[in-house]
């Protein structure tokens, strides 16, 4: 249960941040905005990360543990998760497994940062949901089960995002939609790879590992786009950069790869799919954001599908062998 509660804290930091990126928009650029935030998320994490390391050095020292249970602590943090005693396969090395997730975390961010000059806030959350539906399609390779609910659901999320993103039937795509949508994959990979990786080293250090290369393809980003990071942005854009850096990076990315530590991906997903509802009414509240009766009726059939998408049904595929 606590997992899961953490989970959904995450989900309510996520939804509130849309309103703080949005607003961010008009005064700081794309990959400025994503290096800063990345860095303080880096610094935010950190002072969790030598706390975690000291605990690990006292336990080994400690005179109270047992010369087998020290062995096998030692084996299960040097080596992987708790079966490494089982399995002569060593996984990756943290900074590889660091590199990967924050890759896809710095793509997700990018994307939807991008996406937010041209579209809402309330939108940007409800198809940013979408990777609620990916995950267990892409969790195929995976060996995750696939269920006739994911199909179904995925139907009607599809049926949603048409009525929310297309105002009319000739109208062409929103670009800052489109953004978001390709953003979607990215969330869903770094799900997938954090359930993975969550398995064999502490997510404190996932996290930490992720927020720095993010932060690093940030400033790569800055320099090939050419823009310019001035105090009077920095200035301007203090509280988004403030919410999005240390409560959206730093606090709620580590929740999330805590929070999953016990939690099935496709149920994390749906936890952290909550977001869209609170990233509308956020939108609503603090950005008078309103969505016509097409959106909404989009945004209500994509919620269905979504959360249909959880529920138990009959496996149909259970994935690559």
């Amino acid at each position: 249960m606590k997992n899961r509660l953490l989970l959904l804290l995450v989900a309510f930091i996520w939804g509130t941040t849309f309103i703080f990126q949005r607003v961010s928009t008009g005064t700081m650029e794309t990959f400025s905005f994503i290096a800063l935030r990345f860095v303080l998320g880096t610094l935010a994490v950190f002072p969790l990360v030598i706390w975690h390391r000291r605990k690990e050095r006292k336990k080994i020292l400690s005179p109270n543990l047992k010369p087998e249970e020290k062995r096998k602590f030692i084996i299960e943090k040097n080596h992987s998760a708790p079966d490494a005693l089982h399995h002569s396969v060593k996984p990756w090395p943290l900074w590889l497994c660091g590199l990967i997730i924050g890759t896809m975390l710095f793509g997700g961010s990018a994307l939807q940062q991008q996406a937010l000059v041209y579209t809402t806030a309330g939108k940007a959350a409800f198809i940013t949901a979408l990777y609620i539906i990916a995950v267990p399609l892409f969790g195929l390779w995976v060996r995750q089960p696939l269920r006739i609910t994911h199909i179904l659901g995925g139907i009607l999320a599809l049926i949603g995002v048409y009525l929310l993103a297309f105002r009319s039937d000739a109208q062409p795509l929103n670009f800052g939609d489109f953004l978001t949508m390709l953003g979607v994959l990215f969330w869903t990979l770094q799900i997938l790879f954090i359930d993975h990786f969550v398995r064999w080293y502490p997510g404190i250090y996932l996290a930490e590992g992720q927020f720095i290369t993010a932060a690093l393809l940030g400033f790569c980003g800055i320099f090939l786009a050419g823009e310019t990071i001035t105090l009077q942005s920095v200035e301007q854009t203090a509280l988004p950069l403030f919410y999005a850096g240390i409560m959206s990076s730093g606090v709620a990315y580590t929740l999330q790869i805590i929070g999953q530590a016990n939690v099935p991906p496709t149920e994390a997903s749906m936890l952290m799919s909550c977001e869209m509802i609170f990233g509308a009414l956020a939108g609503f509240l603090f950005l008078n954001e309103v969505m016509t009766t097409r959106e909404l009726v989009g945004c209500l059939i994509m919620t269905g599908g979504i959360f249909l998408s959880q529920l138990p049904g009959r496996i149909i595929w259970m994935g690559r062998k």
